[in-house]
């Protein structure tokens, strides 16, 4: 095996010595070439030079021009690719034997050497290298990878001092190799922990002292040579020599600051509400788990608030869904200046917000900080220029008192909040457990409801229109009757009120319209029905798009001539509305209805949407009927002007809870024309009311 040694000496007589080496022996056909230096530079200078790289490097440790610590720095830009063999003197020896330590192969004495000994000795020190050497183009493929990878790779020696960084890593630390080989590690990279910020222990070392694989806190903040800051992870291992001594560590990290930055958008995303930025309600439910046990804990008292705003969907309806969510903003930002930074504000959702007052808050705080917000909220909002006034209702619920948990807190403040709106909103109210009853008589009432819209537990009552100048029948009123299973009759009023509240009323209307619809197609065919049926319609059922379009429908599907069908409307549900309701009522007289004006004399005051909508019939309430036979006179003289007001307008009257004789003779007299009420009968089912005045009516068959 031919190789080309390096020698490395100043002494001539050891290069006398290896010159014996030079060229083919007897024993072998390998040939040796030899070639000298007598210095560190020049050995700097052929390692930079274009000729190959010798196989092996003797070296004399005891160069002139080799101060402490520069030898080894020397060495190793000879390339970490050819073994070195220190040559030793005879006596002396403990230079040598540190630097096999260190990494030199081993050491000969050349002048106890025989000849053909010390070649056999250096032929085996190559083919064994050669043995373990990767392949060149495999080396070669290895640095390119190492280059290439996006990851950044820094070794360092057993002193922590960096050996090797890839492009990666110089890309990061913002520094050139130069500045970075043999630097100490620590120098390059001032490692912080994410959470307190205090410096860290560079893993480098602590993979140095354990000998294992370590990791860095996840986010761990690298502060760069230039001040700069990013945030890193990494994986640092040892690198164990062939006797498993740790002689260096690689580390390998990357920057992850935009991830982290992109996962924190994530988080609060997750956490908090997009319009206003409060906590949204998840976060909310985590931190009144948080505050309870800490309540809990110290055996103190804390308040959770449910606030709703009053009439936003007005602002909704009248200045749009932006003018909404800028209003939001605006409500949002008050409730945050009405509290703690130790308290809570969050978004339920919609127009919903819940507050969680910290442990320690009083019944007294909770009043205070009710009576601030009302205050707050109540103020002018400016929306594009324009002021706009809302109200805020509130429910209180207090722990312990009031619950233990999180969620029946909420549950509890919740019906608080119901019970601030029907006091008439923009009040508070605090929790009482016999709101809790009549929460649950609501929903049970409400779930009582959507069961019975697909069963046959409604029913439709009617109950008779008389002439009062002769008592003929003159139509009649559908009302909705509702027969529970396990309830018995339920009042009207109750579950009306219900089905209003939870937007049942539109299904159940609509159920209402068709069988009253059908049954007087009925009545029509067999020549009974005098008059029109009425059908009371809610101010949801008027907003629906698509009313007139419904009823248009229901009167072709059963061939009823529209003139037999009347919608009794009340006065509050019109003026919600004026322009929508002019459009609406003008479409359903094309159709061929008649209109009423339902409980006339409750609603607003106002009297000009008599001359401008097409009424045809006015139901004076109840409340100006009772007792008018022995009222006081200007009570009469009111109800007189009524019914000259109707008569001059062309529009019929009929007098709602008429029941005593005297009242009836009184509402003839004053030129009421039609009356309804207990006097007459009080409301029954279809059966009964066919038998009882259908059949009995002039002309009926």
């Amino acid at each position: 095996m031919d190789m080309h040694v390096l020698a490395v000496t100043s002494d001539p007589a050891e290069r006398a010595q290896l010159e014996q080496i030079r060229g083919p022996a007897a024993t072998d056909d390998a040939v040796i070439t030899l070639q000298f230096a007598a210095t560190l530079a020049e050995l700097a200078a052929l390692a930079d030079g274009a000729a190959p790289a010798p196989d092996l490097i003797l070296l004399n440790p005891l160069l002139a021009d080799a101060p402490p610590g520069a030898l080894w720095q020397a060495l190793g830009t000879a390339g970490d690719r050819t073994p070195l063999v220190l040559l030793a003197p005879a006596t002396g020896l403990s230079p040598a034997e540190q630097a096999v330590r260190l990494g030199a192969v081993t050491y000969l004495v050349t002048a106890a050497t025989p000849r053909e000994l010390l070649r056999r000795l250096l032929q085996s020190v190559v083919v064994a290298t050669r043995l373990g050497r990767p392949p060149l183009d495999q080396q070669g493929q290895d640095a390119l990878v190492l280059e290439s990878i996006a990851d950044a790779v820094i070794s360092t020696d057993e002193h922590a001092h960096v050996s090797y960084c890839n492009l990666a890593a110089r890309r990061l630390l913002g520094l050139e190799v130069a500045q970075m080989l043999g630097r100490p590690i620590a120098d390059l990279m001032r490692l912080q922990d994410p959470k307190s910020l205090a410096d860290i222990e560079h893993p480098v070392w602590q993979a140095l002292a354990s000998g294992a694989v370590v990791r860095i806190p996840a986010g761990c903040i690298l502060s760069r040579p230039d001040g700069s800051e990013l945030m890193i992870e990494d994986s640092t291992a040892p690198i164990h020599d062939g006797r498993g001594r740790v002689c260096g560590v690689v580390m390998v990290f990357h920057d992850i600051t935009n991830a982290r930055e992109l996962q924190a958008q994530v988080d609060h995303l997750a956490w908090h509400d997009f319009l206003t930025g409060l906590p949204n309600r998840f976060a909310a439910h985590r931190h009144l788990n948080r505050i309870l046990k800490e309540a809990q804990a110290a055996g103190q008292s804390l308040a959770v608030m449910y606030l709703d705003l009053d009439k936003f969907k007005l602002v909704n309806d009248t200045l749009g869904h932006a003018a909404g969510d800028a209003l939001l903003v605006s409500v949002a930002a008050r409730l945050r200046s009405c509290f703690r930074v130790v308290d809570l504000v969050s978004r339920q959702g919609g127009d919903e917000f819940v507050v969680l007052m910290a442990p320690g808050s009083s019944r007294l705080d909770a009043t205070q900080a009710a009576q601030r917000i009302s205050a707050a909220v109540a103020l002018p909002h400016q929306l594009d220029g324009e002021p706009v006034h809302v109200g805020c209702s509130i429910g209180i619920a207090l722990y312990p008192g009031d619950g233990d948990s999180g969620d029946v807190l909420l549950r509890h403040a919740d019906t608080a909040l119901h019970a601030a709106k029907a006091a008439g909103r923009n009040v508070w109210r605090f929790f009482q457990q016999e709101l809790l009853s009549s929460a649950i008589e609501r929903r049970q009432l409400e779930n009582g409801l959507r069961q019975a819209l697909g069963s046959s537990e409604f029913e439709l009552f009617y109950q008779p229109k008389v002439r009062l100048r002769d008592g003929a029948l003159c139509g009649c009123e559908a009302l909705l009757r509702w027969q529970h299973p396990a309830w018995g009759w339920v009042d009207p009023a109750r579950f009306i009120r219900s089905a209003e509240e939870s937007g049942l009323i539109i299904p159940l209307g609509r159920w209402v319209l068709g069988q009253a619809v059908r049954q007087a197609r009925r009545w029509e065919q067999q020549g009974l029905l005098p008059g029109a049926v009425a059908v009371n319609v809610s101010a949801l059922e008027l907003r629906q798009g698509d009313f007139a379009d419904h009823i248009g429908s229901h009167l072709a599907q059963a061939g009823l001539d529209p003139a037999r069908l009347q919608l009794e409307l009340t006065e509050s549900a019109l003026m919600r509305d004026m322009h929508g309701a002019h459009a609406l009522l003008h479409r359903l007289k094309g159709i061929g209805v008649s209109l009423a004006i339902d409980d006339f004399g409750t609603g607003y005051s106002s009297l000009s949407y008599l001359a401008d909508l097409p009424i045809d019939l006015l139901k004076v309430d109840r409340s100006f009927v009772h007792g008018i036979d022995h009222a006081a006179p200007r009570r009469q003289t009111l109800l007189r002007a009524v019914l000259a007001l109707a008569d001059n307008l062309a529009i019929a009257v009929v007098a709602e809870g008429v029941e005593t004789a005297p009242e009836a003779d009184f509402l003839a007299a004053a030129g009421c024309g039609q009356g309804q009420g207990y006097f007459y009968s009080r409301a029954v089912d279809a059966r009964t009311f066919e038998r009882r005045f259908l059949a009995a009516a002039p002309g009926a068959p």
